[in-house]
């Protein structure tokens, strides 16, 4: 990493209290409410899953750990200049975590850069690498649950904003981004498994759609699925498997409005555990569900 690479070890990671997890919390709603500028990137007509355009999603971030090999196990997703949003499986059960990455697009190049028009090279600014401050992890999460599975990062420096590939995405704050449909369209990106079932080095990017949650509870063997989680997948290939866990589920929604990109899911399975089934569907906790908490932990 670019900077001073600090190994955050488990034993600083904290589990806000219990306390009443409906509530939301004027200062951390704020802080939200602030973030004027969010999902105002992105391309919201992807269809199938292929690789993304660098900073086409401006809010996708990877965490990294100490460990030997592939580093980037999981991904998250820029909420703030300062907060990042992933799941809290990807902090309890993986290596110390000891940076975040944003405005990366091809793992393998020091540069992105695309040709317009097949002449022109255009290449965007390089990415950030922060170092990790905190680390709050949703106080009802349990080793191996799929419940409450949701944490915060909290990056040691703030992000410098605006930024053309680096940029937070939208949170749904308001009642008109809360409003969705039951077949609701989603997307994901990330670096997670190709058609090869090789990890990607380039973003990838998929349109997937929601489903009852008791199809996903039915194909993970009564797995406890509830209201408290979307279900989606894809069809014609494994879907699920371009995203990373922790990483997002996002499209673009009446926000304030305007129309922006909006933060619905963090993917909780079905990136990890994708297997090579072509329609097999994700489990992703539900942010609506879990603002209270977040806004509860933005300190």
């Amino acid at each position: 990493m670019e900077q001073a690479e600090q190994r955050f070890t488990a034993t600083k990671t904290a589990r806000a209290a219990p306390g009443d997890l409906n509530r939301i919390d004027p200062a951390g709603y704020r802080l939200l409410d602030s973030v004027t500028q969010c999902g105002n990137r992105g391309n919201p007509k992807v269809s199938g899953g292929r690789n993304s355009k660098p900073g086409e999603f401006p809010w996708v971030a990877l965490l990294k750990y100490e460990t030997s090999g592939r580093q980037f196990l999981c991904g998250g997703s820029l909420i703030s200049d300062r907060f990042i949003l992933t799941a809290a499986h990807c902090i309890v059960q993986q290596p110390p975590l000891i940076g975040v990455r944003l405005g990366e697009h091809d793992l393998a190049r020091e540069e992105d850069c695309t040709y317009l028009g097949g002449i022109h090279r255009v290449c965007q600014p390089p990415h950030e690498d922060f170092g990790v401050d905190d680390v709050r992890v949703h106080p009802s999460y349990s080793h191996g649950s799929i419940n409450n599975d949701i944490a915060l990062i909290k990056l040691d420096r703030s992000v410098v904003l605006p930024k053309s590939h680096i940029a937070p995405v939208c949170l749904p704050i308001d009642d008109e981004s809360k409003q969705l449909a039951h077949d609701q369209s989603f997307l994901i990106a990330g670096w997670g498994r190709t058609d090869k079932e090789d990890a990607a080095s380039i973003q990838q990017r998929a349109l997937i759609t929601r489903k009852d949650v008791s199809v996903c509870r039915n194909y993970y063997n009564n797995a406890p699925v509830n209201e408290n989680h979307i279900c989606a997948t894809g069809s014609g290939i494994a879907h699920t498997c371009r995203g990373d866990s922790g990483g997002p589920l996002f499209f673009k929604h009446r926000f304030k409005q305007h129309y922006r990109f909006v933060q619905y899911g963090v993917i909780s399975f079905g990136g990890q555990r994708c297997g090579t089934n072509r329609n097999q569907p994700g489990v992703f906790a539900n942010i609506i569900d879990m603002l209270p908490w977040i806004t509860q932990n933005l300190y």
